[in-house]
């Protein structure tokens, strides 16, 4: 061992301010190139360079360095579709489950997005299936309602929380139905999913597809045993609202299955008062509409 004799007094302190300011000068500039790596690393992410992302985990880059939203390179290579840089950061130990500032994660990105094989990944790396964001949508809330049946499936096969409801107390089903992806409404239902459950609005499934003419969603709604008179919150019901947007298909199916012409929406007014076209009409005096 080297022993260091650095003498007393004045020099003493000259000598030890000299030798901590340069280990501090060397741990900040450390520091500083870390974080210029893990920038550089976060760009990379988001464009799937994977030889960069690889070159910049070599040199030491944070894997999990934040952009100022809070996004990681895992979560931009997510989002972007990008599955061998994901899978490349998943191996050297990304954390999987970080909550960008919304609360978004890499599988609620890559849910949205239609990413079906870095979703897969995720999960089999053990991603946390139902985390929420701010607003306490999940993936595979988002999935259903951007039409990713086969995302929607590998979730539910995973187990992910079906009824789920947002702060608008939306569902996969709500919006599912609202969007039209039938395929995903059979899914949903065929796993449980509880079909009359009512977004704060009191909208149900049923009253959603019947008001974007979304008929086969509709029949199968109906077949599952919705509620076909439901009120919402303002008063209106399926058949009212298919009325005044001039969905006849509808209409007529809804009248088929016994639906009541005569309810009233909160301002007074009925599915014959409010309906769009002379041939809805004629459909409800002849079912019994009276006013």
């Amino acid at each position: 061992m080297i022993l260091l004799r650095i003498g007393s007094g004045r020099s003493k302190r000259l000598i030890l301010n000299h030798i901590f300011g340069g280990i501090t000068a060397l741990i900040l500039t450390s520091a500083v190139a870390h974080a210029v790596d893990g920038e550089d690393l976060l760009k990379a992410g988001l464009a799937g360079d994977l030889a960069q992302v690889r070159a910049l985990l070599e040199k030491g880059a944070d894997i999990d360095h934040q952009d100022k939203a809070g996004g990681t390179a895992l979560y931009g290579a997510s989002q972007q579709g990008h599955q061998e840089v994901v899978q490349t950061l998943l191996a050297r130990g990304a954390e999987i489950n970080h909550q960008d500032k919304e609360g978004w994660t890499a599988l609620i990105q890559a849910s949205q997005n239609g990413h079906e094989g870095i979703v897969q990944a995720l999960l089999a790396k053990g991603a946390e299936i139902d985390l929420q964001d701010k607003n306490s949508v999940t993936a595979l809330f988002l999935a259903s309602e951007q039409g990713h049946e086969e995302i929607v499936e590998a979730l539910l096969a995973r187990g992910a929380e079906i009824d789920n409801q947002s702060k608008s107390g939306r569902t996969a089903l709500l919006q599912a139905s609202q969007e039209g992806h039938d395929g995903i409404v059979q899914a949903l239902l065929a796993r449980g999913a509880e079909i009359d459950l009512q977004g704060n609005k009191g909208f149900t499934a049923l009253i959603l597809s019947s008001q974007n003419g979304h008929e086969g969603i509709v029949q199968a709604l109906l077949a599952k045993g919705a509620e076909i008179d439901h009120q919402a919150k303002n008063g209106v019901t399926a058949l009212f609202i298919a009325a005044n947007q001039g969905h006849q298909e509808i209409v007529e199916l809804l009248i088929t299955e016994g639906a009541n012409v005569n309810l009233r929406e909160n301002g007074g007014g009925t599915a014959l008062k409010h309906a769009k076209t002379q041939q809805i009409k004629q459909l409800l005096r002849a079912a019994g509409a009276t006013q």
